[in-house]
């Protein structure tokens, strides 16, 4: 099963059979929910090794004991879609949390595949599939590593030092374009996923996680379906009393709600306490209310080029005078933001952001 964060955030997935012990057969530890350790030290050199996929890797089929999830608002990733599964140890839970703490046990694996459609017209003419990230739970830290996968999408061998792929692809004009990926390499997994000087999830929180998702044809809400699953150690509340993020392309939703989801999937890792832009006083953590720290009239902690000329982060009716739009449009690597891996301005991002800004009452900060 591959799942795009280009479609609506609706996953089918896959339901985990539970280990039975009918006709007098030993029950199978291995066959559930959760899964026995891969054999060999971690990590393993081919992600096959792993033992992830049934049929052809290339599929993302997932065997038992892996279990596929989505997020309401996806990380941009140069317009990559993406595959996303965790697997948890023989016997093992996570401790939910109501917003962002989820604390995995030791022999965690969460996965992400990387992947780009051949025709960005019709995302049924298949894809191509780049890198596979896992961060794996060790002695109570997470472990980044990185495969990419070869060309006839067979087998990905484990890589430390980053790479620069050449992607071919038909937008949306339908035209032909290539366009560079960059593979990145383990110490930069730190640029996103530190916190505090340590490696951090993101997408597996609960307000990400707190949505509708197809199950066998049925729409159930994916918290309810992983507690069932006994992926919990004890109860989870109610999701209908728990944050839950809003897809951030839905016209139909809140516009503050949307904005904030999105500023939250892409730059909250950074802008916050213990981040690495902590320094720069800006927080885009959806549940901040202090709208200075969001940037609302707020003087940027640098002045230089991404400032842009601008003089405030957020200038309230007026993103064409924000520097956060500003540096969200560039792709200069002394202006752009994110600053890390992107190649490619979301220009949906962009939009939206601006729509955001635009909506807020005019207000030029000259009282700031």
């Amino acid at each position: 099963m591959r799942v795009s964060t280009l479609l609506p955030p609706l996953l089918l997935l896959s339901t985990l059979a539970l280990a039975c012990s009918g006709g007098g057969e030993t029950p199978d530890p291995c066959d559930g929910p959760t899964r026995c350790v891969a054999d060999g030290e971690l990590p393993l050199a081919k992600l096959s090794d792993y033992d992830f996929f049934q049929g052809s890797m290339k599929d993302l089929v997932p065997k038992d004991g892996v279990v596929p999830y989505t997020v309401a608002s996806p990380l941009w990733a140069d317009q990559a879609g993406k595959g996303r599964y965790f697997v948890l140890p023989e016997g093992e839970a996570i401790t939910f949390d109501a917003r962002d703490g989820w604390s995995f046990p030791d022999g965690s694996i969460v996965v992400k595949t990387f992947f780009f459609d051949h025709d960005r017209r019709d995302p049924g003419a298949g894809s191509r599939i780049i890198e596979t990230r896992l961060l794996i739970r060790e002695a109570g830290a997470w472990v980044p590593v990185t495969y990419v996968w070869n060309d006839d999408e067979t087998e990905a061998e484990l890589l430390k030092v980053g790479k620069r792929i050449d992607v071919e692809f038909i937008d949306a004009a339908g035209e032909a374009q290539v366009e560079e990926y960059i593979v990145p390499n383990t110490d930069q997994c730190g640029n996103c996923h530190e916190l505090s000087d340590e490696i951090e999830i993101l997408g597996p929180i609960t307000p990400q996680m707190n949505l509708e998702v197809e199950v066998d044809g049925a729409k159930v809400n994916q918290l309810t379906w992983l507690a069932d699953q006994g992926l919990f150690a004890g109860d989870v509340p109610d999701p209908a009393t728990l944050e839950a993020f809003p897809a951030p392309m839905d016209p139909a939703l809140d516009l503050d709600l949307r904005a904030r989801a999105y500023l939250h999937a892409n730059c909250s890792h950074c802008h916050r306490d213990g981040g690495g832009a902590d320094k720069s006083g800006l927080v885009f953590l959806a549940w901040e209310e202090d709208l200075a720290k969001v940037g609302v009239c707020k003087l940027p902690a640098a002045a230089g080029p991404g400032a842009g000329g601008r003089s405030h982060d957020i200038v309230p009716g007026a993103p064409e005078e924000s520097i956060v739009t500003f540096r969200m449009n560039s792709l200069d690597p002394d202006i752009k933001m994110p600053e890390l891996p992107n190649r490619v301005v979301d220009v949906d991002g962009v939009a939206l952001i601006s729509e955001w800004i635009a909506a807020m009452p005019a207000n030029d900060c000259s009282g700031m």
